[in-house]
């Protein structure tokens, strides 16, 4: 929040939000706001839902495939390693090199 730049992003946000009475949960430097269309949260906060079981969530992740990247947790991509992809992983699942040798 020290950060200008940060602390401005969360301000607008916490005003916009505060005049549309959405609820919130903040701690002075981010803000958590229930929000199950949207994938992307802007700078200082963080969107969720709730789910009743697994099968929700996996349902919604298959759902949205084409929308998602990368999905870090148990099962998925490990914790820490999301900014770190292993030789074998392709962007979107394409082998580049495979693909660029099919065009021959």
């Amino acid at each position: 929040i020290e950060h200008n730049k940060y602390a401005n992003n969360y301000d607008y946000h916490k005003a916009l939000w505060l005049m549309n009475q959405d609820d919130l949960l903040e701690n002075g430097f981010l803000m958590l706001k229930e929000d199950s269309k949207m994938l992307v949260s802007p700078i200082g906060s963080l969107f969720y839902e709730h789910y009743s079981d697994r099968s929700q969530v996996l349902a919604s992740l298959e759902e949205r495939k084409e929308e998602i990247q990368c999905i870090v947790g148990e099962g998925f991509v490990s914790f820490g390693q999301a900014q770190e992809p292993q030789l074998w992983d392709y962007a979107d699942g394409v082998d580049t090199m495979e693909f660029l040798f099919s065009l021959s």
